[in-house]
């Protein structure tokens, strides 16, 4: 299929900065690179009109301004870029507009030029409460810059706020994890993601577990960590919508749901992704990824590949079934379905698979019986 045939409705843009790069991370984010900012937003409003004359665009359902660390944009390049987006896309009147944002990084200015710029959902990155946690992150925030950052966007009318928290922390206790868990809750989040950390392949946090200076997070530890949250989430009031997603209703994350249910979404910026389909086939491409490649670049695409109509197929389920709404099951999959049922991963539900709440903790069963 042809990008050109695709109408997107989702527009991501990728901010590859970072004050530091925390020892968990390994997503395509830079420190130490500020002083590249204004090229790059010179680079990726150049992207966006080419991405404008090339494909075509219906009214943006979301834009997602993620990273690298989106509120270390100076409030003047923010103003700027969210201007351009406004100026040369439209936009829904009820569209949903996300920026990740640090805490550390939050500001009063900042926050005036975000919502000022249309910024109507914050996406904060406080990943913990406990210092110790932290630390073994490398998170160079704390608890109360934390709570100034949520508690200064409220203040200022932000209505729609996501903490994210992290758990399974080598040294973390039940106890410590629960306590970062209700201190977050405390601050009346409208939105909650719990990732349970990865030790990813080349992060600093990977060579300090092979080199013995952290210890692996034992299976079990995880399973409690992570039903004692279920249980914590669910009284708050907040519904299990995705594996690791929770939230009160009607602030669900319309941009996740976009990647989620497979729709198009366009991906701006260093490194950044975009999927089309048109709803049998689909293609995927990407930019390059180092922020001085990409702003030199005439065309920042660095590759792409095309997707037949099984993998994209098997994709949808994979993803659909990461969601407590499940998905219409896409024909060819008979036997893979009955085996997730068989082993109570899945069950179906009005005509639609679902995962289980065994399926939701387990999916890396369902993706790679599916996959």
């Amino acid at each position: 299929m042809s990008d050109s045939q695709v109408a997107f409705r989702h527009l991501y843009l990728h901010i590859p900065f970072c004050k530091h790069k925390c020892g968990y991370c390994d997503f395509n984010a830079y420190a130490g690179m500020n002083r590249l900012m204004p090229e790059y937003i010179d680079a990726l409003e150049r992207e966006l009109s080419s991405a404008r004359e090339r494909n075509s665009f219906e009214p943006l359902e979301t834009v997602y301004l993620g990273g690298g660390t989106p509120s270390l944009l100076p409030a003047e390049l923010a103003t700027r870029l969210l201007s351009f987006v406004r100026t040369n896309f439209d936009i829904a009147p009820d569209a949903e507009v996300t920026l990740e944002a640090n805490p550390a990084s939050t500001d009063e200015t900042k926050l005036a030029a975000w919502m000022e710029g249309g910024v109507n959902r914050l996406s904060l990155g406080v990943q913990g409460f406990d210092g110790r946690a932290l630390a073994v992150l490398e998170r160079r925030t704390d608890a109360a810059q934390a709570t100034r950052a949520f508690e200064l966007a409220r203040s200022m009318g932000m209505r729609n706020i996501s903490i994210d928290l992290i758990f399974a922390v080598p040294f973390q206790s039940l106890d410590s994890w629960m306590e970062t868990l209700r201190r977050g809750l405390a601050l009346g989040p409208d939105h909650v993601s719990t990732y349970c950390l990865t030790f990813e392949e080349g992060t600093l946090l990977w060579r300090r577990r092979a080199e013995g200076r952290v210890p692996e997070v034992d299976t079990d530890v995880q399973w409690d960590q992570l039903d004692a949250a279920c249980v914590e989430l669910e009284r708050a009031g907040y519904a299990r919508y995705e594996v690791s997603n929770w939230a009160r209703p009607g602030f669900e994350s319309r941009h996740n749901q976009a990647y989620w249910r497979c729709r198009p979404v366009y991906g701006a910026g260093a490194g950044a992704h975009s999927y089309g389909t048109d709803g049998a086939t689909a293609r995927r491409w990407w930019n390059v990824a180092r922020p001085r490649d990409y702003i030199a670049a005439p065309n920042p695409m660095a590759d792409g590949e095309d997707l037949p109509a099984r993998k994209t197929a098997a994709e949808s389920l994979m993803l659909g079934l990461r969601t407590a709404e499940g998905m219409a099951p896409p024909p060819g999959f008979d036997a893979e379905l009955a085996q997730l049922s068989a082993g109570g991963l899945i069950g179906r539900v009005a005509g639609r698979v679902v995962p289980t709440r065994r399926g939701m903790d387990l999916h890396n069963q369902i993706a790679l019986a599916v996959l």
